[in-house]
């Protein structure tokens, strides 16, 4: 009997989905901001996940960009490239989720700097596609 008891506790951790597995829903608008070497920039990014892919924009006050990344569990990583003085400039985004915030860094071509964002108020989170 007790063979049968810890079998089927195992059994059932085995199939038990674990809250790392999931990864943050991270889909919608979120309110940015970026330490810059000229001062801190605010923008909007608006992240469409599609299971731990991202895609999506970054509404910058010099027009809008696409951004691509991944999440795992409530890690974010994106990227998105500017024309910064007629050079691509590819940004990079490392940051952790807790809730409706992200902290993290921004990588500015080699100079690394601090990032966070807050999710923008709105009446539900869109669904993960």
């Amino acid at each position: 009997m007790r063979a049968l008891l810890l079998g089927l506790a195992f059994a059932a951790l085995a199939v038990a989905p674990t809250a790392s597995a999931q990864s943050a829903n991270v889909a919608g608008e979120w309110n940015a901001t970026m330490n810059t070497p000229g001062g801190p920039r605010a923008f909007k990014v608006v992240f469409v996940q599609q299971g731990d892919s991202l895609s999506g924009t970054v509404r910058r006050a010099t027009g809008d960009v696409p951004l691509q990344g991944k999440v795992k569990g409530t890690d974010v990583t994106f990227q998105y490239t500017i024309d910064y003085g007629g050079n691509a400039l590819t940004l990079v985004v490392s940051t952790t989720v807790t809730g409706d915030s992200m902290k993290g860094s921004i990588d500015l071509g080699g100079v690394t700097e601090a990032f966070s964002a807050e999710r923008a108020a709105a009446a539900a989170k869109p669904p993960v596609r």
